[in-house]
């Protein structure tokens, strides 16, 4: 892709394992981007609280938006965390915005690139799980069973927007349990592109602040740490 090199586009040691080449394909697709104040959405609903503390009337503005569940893959064949990529307006948005802000030119669409765990929003009506499970499927092409992902946590996401609720799974896969491409569903818009990141260098990965990531995937990459760390008990 013009302007990234081999090492910028793979960092610590990052290969493709799914949907190689996804990320320079959707750049291309790319045209114009811009704001325009929000519409009705299917997914998020504006609105402001209105409550009393101390006597004092007070007032917060809340995005309210749907649960959302992530899961924490291991790929046990590759002994690395699988990750992620794929394009988000917001964080190009907010990257121009900080650009604009200090004088600078927008930046490139490759800006908008984030590393995520492979999650999706609880729009079904079926158990928490099974929602996991098929989003595994769908963005990653791994089948995994529901009752194989293992609950890790769940805590409340953009507490000062929102507070939906987000759960996380963990699971391992390997090679026969690819069941298809992954990659998203295209007919919303998604090329998801899915990375293998080599365990060793996850804390790399994690204290690189320019390398922009969810914050699920830096708990998961956390928890996983500290999973290992305590199967190999002390040296």
């Amino acid at each position: 892709m013009a302007g990234l090199s081999k090492e910028e586009m793979y960092p610590y040691g990052l290969r493709p394992v799914q949907g190689e080449g996804k990320m320079e394909a959707t750049v291309e697709r790319l045209g114009k981007i811009s704001t325009a104040p929000m519409q009705e959405s299917r997914f998020v609903k504006t609105h402001s609280i209105l409550y009393e503390l101390d006597g004092k009337e007070r007032r917060w503005d809340m995005v309210i938006s749907m649960p959302s569940v992530g899961v924490l893959l291991y790929h046990k064949d590759l002994k690395a965390m699988l990750v992620v990529r794929q394009f988000r307006a917001t964080v190009w948005c907010s990257r121009q915005q900080e650009a604009a802000a200090e004088g600078r030119a927008d930046p490139p669409h490759a800006a908008g690139f984030t590393y995520e765990l492979c999650a999706g929003l609880v729009d079904k009506e079926k158990p928490l799980p099974q929602v996991a499970a098929e989003e595994v499927e769908e963005e990653c092409g791994f089948k995994v069973a529901a009752e194989a992902l293992q609950l890790v946590t769940g805590y409340r996401s953009s507490v000062g927007t929102s507070g939906s609720q987000h759960t996380l799974f963990f699971a391992e896969v390997g090679e026969s349990d690819r069941s298809g491409a992954g990659g998203g569903l295209t007919d919303d818009g998604e090329a998801i592109e899915v990375l293998a990141l080599p365990l060793d260098r996850c804390q790399d990965f994690i204290a690189d602040v320019h390398i922009p990531k969810s914050a699920a995937l830096v708990l998961g990459m956390l928890w996983l740490q500290a999973r290992i760390n305590a199967q190999q008990g002390p040296s």
